[in-house]
């Protein structure tokens, strides 16, 4: 009998273990920079600890500065959140019962007369709103928010650079309405211009 050496065997092995089919035999060894991230951590909390006793108030100062962190990073999700929540296409108020049905235009119309532009511009993207769909432009709902509205306009009917204008409107007036409150008398310019063009009958 051939006595084979103990090396042989182990090269034996090593080939063997090193096809396919013996590949979930080898246990998993996480990729060198992700073993680099955990060691560093780990050495970061023991350091963190041991100044728990060496240097109390540093310690200290630096858990009030995490948590600050933390709680701004938290913060600022929520705020994040409330404005996407926030974000849908804007409601008009109910009409009281027995009255006439509100004109979002008319309403502009009077607010521009008191300086309230910001709000003028948003009843006019209203009106703008029941225009096209009135005429069919696009299959608007009220679950539709304005990001869909923007979108359905480029592949609308509507002549391109009149769409174009009208989808730079709906996002200028969502971010003054929901950000800044600019009360810019130019945007309800703008937003006027646009639906006289868009109330203009048909050639």
């Amino acid at each position: 009998m051939v006595e084979v050496s103990d090396s042989a065997v182990r090269d034996l092995a090593t080939k063997i273990l090193k096809r396919p089919e013996y590949a979930g035999a080898h246990p998993y060894t996480p990729p060198s920079w992700l073993a680099s991230i955990l060691r560093w951590m780990f050495g970061w909390l023991r350091n963190l600890d041991a100044l728990h006793v060496s240097a109390p108030g540093l310690y200290w100062l630096v858990m009030v500065a995490m948590f600050a962190v933390f709680a701004l990073l938290v913060a600022h999700i929520a705020w994040t959140i409330s404005v996407a929540m926030r974000m849908r296409n804007p409601a008009e108020p109910p009409a009281a019962p027995g009255s006439e049905p509100r004109d979002p235009a008319l309403e502009a119309e009077q607010l521009a007369a008191t300086a309230r532009y910001l709000e003028a511009a948003h009843y006019l993207m209203i009106a703008s709103f029941r225009t096209l769909a009135e005429t069919s432009v696009i299959d608007l709902r009220p679950d539709r928010p304005n990001r869909w509205i923007r979108m359905a306009l480029r592949d609308s009917r509507l002549e391109p650079a009149l769409a174009v204008r009208i989808e730079g409107l709906i996002e200028r007036t969502e971010r003054h309405w929901f950000g800044d409150r600019d009360n810019d008398p130019a945007i309800y310019s703008q937003w006027r211009s646009a639906y006289m063009e868009l109330s203009r009958p048909a050639q």
